[in-house]
């Protein structure tokens, strides 16, 4: 499986414009990839990492005399580290689960640049 960090780089939105590819990724992704269960992992990751980075800020910061400083920044770590899983996730598997649904739509509509 590729990896497509921009929706350019996927070869079915390669030679749209780029208001046609948003169109076409929320078209789809709003249809299907919320049905998707990948998509679900995926945000129960992100959810996951975000309050366990603020639980353990509020456990340091009270529970141990820590400055807020601390507290702030677990919860920057969780928030990146959820957003991070969140966006492999997003990028890897949900766009080339989404790739069919991509043709069909082009396909369907007769979107070309």
């Amino acid at each position: 499986m590729k990896l497509y960090w921009r929706c350019k780089d996927v070869p079915e939105l390669a030679d749209l414009s780029r208001a046609q590819r948003r169109k076409v990724v929320r078209h789809c992704f709003f249809s299907y990839g919320l049905r998707d269960w990948h998509f679900w992992v995926a945000f129960l990751a992100e959810a996951t990492c975000i309050i366990a980075g603020g639980i353990i800020g509020i456990i340091l910061r009270y529970g141990f005399g820590f400055p807020a400083f601390v507290d702030y920044t677990c919860r920057a770590v969780g928030l990146l580290l959820g957003l991070s899983i969140y966006t492999v996730m997003y990028c890897g598997v949900i766009t080339d689960r989404l790739r069919p649904h991509f043709r069909d739509y082009i396909a369907e509509r007769n979107l070309r640049a």
